[in-house]
């Protein structure tokens, strides 16, 4: 967020400051706004911002650190009656706002890689040239961004391309590149202010005026979270240009802006534009388009030194994490238990979204919230034929017993240990063959079905199967619907293994036991076409993958 500074700057090379500290908020009663609080007059073609309302006196905001670098995740997604106009394209770069003044601002922007997660259908030629044209050189090319005071930014060189396709990106690229920076009134906020911004922008290549209806919903230390309406009205007519596949001359439309801010760096944590436009031809004919325009931060690139992460942010990954004791953490906007110790964990499951939000109170400071980002993985089905009826179309009776024992169950896993068990690590629970894996669809007697959730291990029947790690025994019952005799470990903090088609139960419920203990015996029991042990993980309700916890084979 660009903090409003007349005449402050910077070249490309000046190192971060040391941030000072926020000034307090004042919780006083709502008052009127001061003289100096209308900065334009409410002229609609003329670009400026004005303070319009606020509910508690505005404070300063944080001062601004020139220069500091942050790797930001673009992403653009265009769609044309329901259709992806173009593959969803993710851009990494690394990012900093190294100059602004009342005049101009300055980024500097590497792109390092890109990613075309949503390829579904698209022509293996056009991918390849899409992604070769789109891919950065090595190593990458800092780019100086210039645009105006307001934000704007003027033009971007990369890529440089006569391919229409590439060029609907660099439409929206740029017109992302021009929300993660946005002026705010000098006399600086407070929750529930609210601010205008009129600006001249280019909407893939057609020249508009926009206007941003802002509100102030939070400002936690050196971030501030707003939301806004947006509305984008054609500037003065020109000559058609190529749009997005169109000869446009106008374009109007409508969008919602929801964002967080860091400012101290000047970026982005998160911020996401949504909306529909108009391309309008000389014929008088519309195009209805809509636009997802997104740029997150990386946390991972740059993260805080007082926080550790272990594990894999992919689908299916258990991510184990410590603090300074007594930190409070969030995850999607949940609070996680954390150990007297400092100890969390966090969980992805198989379709996890693409990227997801990690916050933290450190020392009842205020919540800092970082966005991590996802890897997606591709999962093959797995086809099992000949199966007894009874395996594919389980009976009325069966179905009645299989509901009741998951409600069992889930109400057991939401009992879990305060103890962080799970700090240690895992091991293998049994020695064999893997013979299938987590997240496989499978194809039943050619019928599909829901996803393997665990990992099978085959074996002799009665060879030993032991604890992957500490916890406390939760349940252990014989002759389960589908999963024979079952035993369910705590690790703690909602960390749960589950171990299915047991041939004899060693341990008791209540019972805690060490890593490599032998809880049970590998059998055959259940739904099963052979000795082997179904090993599954649960963060609560969250599928994990087992495999991803333990030394590879």
């Amino acid at each position: 967020m660009l903090a409003w500074v007349s005449g402050f700057g910077c070249d490309d090379t000046t190192e971060p400051e040391t941030t000072t500290p926020p000034p307090a908020i004042t919780d006083a009663d709502a008052t009127a706004p001061d003289a100096g609080a209308v900065i334009v007059e409410d002229a609609p073609r003329e670009a400026g911002v004005r303070l319009d309302a606020f509910k508690k006196p505005v404070a300063p905001l944080p001062a601004f650190v020139p220069g500091t670098m942050r790797e930001l995740v673009f992403e653009v997604r265009i769609a044309e009656k329901k259709a992806l106009h173009v593959p969803v394209v993710r851009v990494f770069a690394d990012t900093r706002l190294s100059e602004r003044s009342n005049a101009d601002l300055r980024l500097r922007w590497s792109p390092t890689r890109v990613v075309l997660p949503v390829t579904d259908g698209a022509d293996e030629a056009f991918l390849e040239k899409f992604e070769g044209a789109l891919a950065p050189s090595d190593p990458p090319t800092a780019h100086a961004l210039e645009g105006d005071g307001w934000g704007a930014v003027a033009a971007l060189p990369w890529p440089v391309t006569d391919d229409p396709h590439i060029a609907s990106i660099a439409g929206g690229l740029q017109l992302a590149m021009s929300h993660v920076v946005l002026p705010t009134p000098p006399e600086g906020l407070s929750p529930g202010a609210t601010w205008t911004i009129e600006r001249e922008v280019q909407v893939f290549g057609i020249p508009a005026w926009e206007r941003i209806e802002a509100e102030a919903k939070k400002i936690d230390g050196d971030q501030l979270e707003l939301r806004a309406k947006v509305v984008f009205e054609s500037a003065d007519p020109i000559e058609p240009v190529t749009a997005l596949g169109t000869q446009a001359m106008a374009v109007d439309g409508k969008a919602s802006l929801h964002a967080r801010y860091d400012l101290a760096a000047g970026l982005p944590i998160d911020m996401q534009l949504k909306g529909s436009l108009g391309l309008q031809s000389a014929d008088g004919k519309t195009t209805p388009i809509k636009i997802e325009l997104r740029a997150d931060e990386n946390y991972m690139a740059q993260p805080d030194p007082r926080v550790t992460l272990t594990g894999e942010l992919t689908d299916g990954s258990l991510v184990v994490g410590k603090v300074p004791p007594g930190t409070k953490v969030w995850f999607n906007k949940g609070k996680r238990p954390v150990s007297e110790e400092g100890d969390f964990v966090i969980g992805f499951g198989r379709d996890a979204p693409p990227r997801a939000l990690l916050a933290f109170s450190f020392e009842d400071g205020p919540p800092v919230r970082r966005i991590l980002h996802v890897a997606d993985r591709t999962f093959e089905p797995e086809a099992i034929d000949g199966l007894p009826e009874a395996f594919v179309h389980p009976d009325k009776e069966t179905k009645r017993a299989l509901g009741k024992s998951r409600k069992r169950i889930e109400k057991v896993r939401r009992k879990s240990s305060t103890v962080a068990f799970y700090r240690d690590g895992f091991i293998w629970p049994a020695k064999g063959r893997i013979t299938s894996t987590y997240g496989r669809k499978r194809i039943l007697n050619g019928e599909e079905k829901g996803p393997h959730w665990g990992v099978d291990i085959a074996g002799r029947v009665g060879s030993p199967v032991r604890a992957p790690a500490a916890g406390v025994v939760v349940f252990a019952e014989q002759d389960v619907p589908l999963s024979g005799n079952l035993v369910i470990i705590d690790h703690g903090h909602g960390v749960t293994s589950s171990f299915l088609h047991l041939q004899k139960i060693k341990v008791s419920v209540g019972d805690e036991v060490k890593q490599g203990q032998t809880i049970a015996t590998l059998g055959n029991t259940g739904r099963s076409t052979g000795p082997h042990l179904d090993w599954r993980m649960n963060l609560g309700d969250t599928r994990i993958d087992p495999q991803l916890l333990v030394p590879p084979r």
